[in-house]
């Protein structure tokens, strides 16, 4: 009679749960926990603790949970995971965002896939303007303070004399005339530089210095080489420049470098101040385009600081398509080409990339007026801050975004330029590619 009256109530028991997960559209993995029952000393009163446990707080609900089985305890962890994951109010948003998000896609926006990979205003809301430009104005202003705040990484100014033997044994290797200068691609960013090889081939009679921060990243592709491993195993890691590149997990490259390709392990800011600050770098070497693809987007709003339009190193990549700005050679600045290429598949960090362009554009100095200032002999106290005068005849031009995803797709010619956009050309993700021109003014 006792073995009966237990059975009857573990049936009941069950059969409660079942209706529970069946009435709930959410309940759906608890149900897939319900054969674990068998194997557990639940009595009744845990039963009913269980099932009130979707309509208390996870955590006093389970308090009472308690058994001295190993199989009730298995039990208790698989269900207190499922039910906080199902109960949380941030769980049920991102479900009615995403219910919304394709309902509200029209016939004429048919062509525009929702992946596993997509980034939108739903995961992360755009940025308040006016903030974007109190955000870039102020890192126009402490220019200053952070170029001098820090010295350059040890690893880094190796790194960038590397790059200049490399810029020096090519001038000598297509014997240029010595007033000449090597036209570089900068790919800031690289991850496993296969789109440093990509842009090699695409611009031959170019120098491509791809540039990133990470030993694992560049060391999968066979092309890289390390100079010294110890100083860079000691060399600290610089949080200044996040440059994580987003890479899908591969094998190491099997393309072949080109001669006028180098690789480079550095800190994105540091590389950019040696461009900016080497006399020698500036007589030899002019950075014709400068190329960033699939930056790390970090989509929560309390990483905008972390993004490059928002960081305090934006400045350093503006004057980086701006240091011949004023040069008297017409053939150095064409509103043909664009200096500023960025790629993402997130097409609202591309929107807010062109705001702060603009915002550069209304509130920054150029190249020459920063050398002048803080790079002549009498350097002005940091701590003043740098207010630009704003009067140079180069303006920019900004593009776009515009979706490359299909261009790539209807020319088979197009290869992706990156292990991530391979990846998200196969899953169907739309990417986008945002440009810059910088013009000289005809009225100069």
């Amino acid at each position: 009679i006792i073995s009966s009256s237990k059975m009857i109530a573990f049936l009941c028991a069950i059969t409660v749960l079942l209706l529970i997960h069946y009435s709930s559209c959410g309940a759906s993995q608890i149900g897939h926990r319900i054969d674990f029952l068998h194997h557990s000393n639940l009595n009744t009163y845990h039963m009913h603790t269980m099932m009130r446990a979707r309509r208390l707080p996870t955590t006093m609900a389970f308090q009472r949970l308690t058994t001295n089985s190993y199989a009730g305890r298995r039990f208790q962890q698989h269900i207190t995971t499922d039910i906080a994951n199902l109960a949380t109010p941030t769980t049920r948003r991102r479900r009615r965002n995403n219910f919304k998000l394709v309902m509200s896609m029209d016939n004429s926006d048919a062509t525009t896939k929702v992946t596993q990979y997509t980034i939108n205003d739903s995961v992360c809301p755009p940025t308040d303007p006016d903030t974007l430009t109190k955000i870039v104005q102020k890192h126009i202003h402490a220019l200053p303070r952070y170029w001098f705040s820090r010295p350059v990484a040890n690893h880094t100014a190796e790194a960038f004399q590397e790059a200049m033997d490399f810029v020096n044994e090519y001038r000598e290797k297509k014997q240029l005339p010595d007033a000449s200068k090597v036209n570089v691609i900068l790919d800031s960013g690289c991850g496993t530089g296969k789109s440093s090889v990509i842009l090699g081939e695409m611009y031959p009679n170019c120098v491509v210095i791809g540039v990133d921060q990470s030993i694992a990243r560049l060391s999968r592709n066979k092309s890289y080489q390390q100079s010294d491993d110890s100083e860079e195993t000691d060399s600290k890691k610089d949080t200044s420049v996040h440059t994580d590149v987003q890479e899908n997990n591969i094998n190491n490259q099997d393309t072949n470098q080109n001669d006028n390709v180098l690789l480079l392990r550095a800190e994105l800011s540091d590389f950019w101040k040696c461009c900016l600050s080497s006399t020698q770098w500036q007589e030899r070497a002019s950075i014709d385009k400068h190329y960033l693809l699939y930056p790390n987007p970090y989509p929560k709003k309390s990483r905008l600081k972390s993004r490059f339009y928002a960081h305090p190193a934006f400045p350093l990549l503006m004057m980086t398509i701006m240091m011949n700005d004023d040069t008297s050679d017409g053939d150095v600045l064409s509103a043909e080409e664009d200096k500023l290429v960025v790629r993402s598949n997130w097409e609202g960090y591309l929107n807010e990339f062109k705001s702060a362009v603009g915002i550069w554009q209304d509130c920054g100095g150029t190249f020459s007026e920063w050398t002048k200032t803080y790079l002549a002999s009498d350097i002005p106290n940091p701590a003043d801050g740098w207010h630009p005068t704003n009067e140079s005849p180069v303006k920019f031009e900004s593009g776009g975004p515009n979706r490359m995803d299909i261009i790539i797709k209807d020319d088979p010619s197009l290869l992706p330029m990156t292990n991530f956009e391979a990846k998200y050309l196969e899953s169907g993700e739309s990417i986008y590619e945002l440009t810059a021109r910088v013009v000289r003014s005809t009225e100069s």
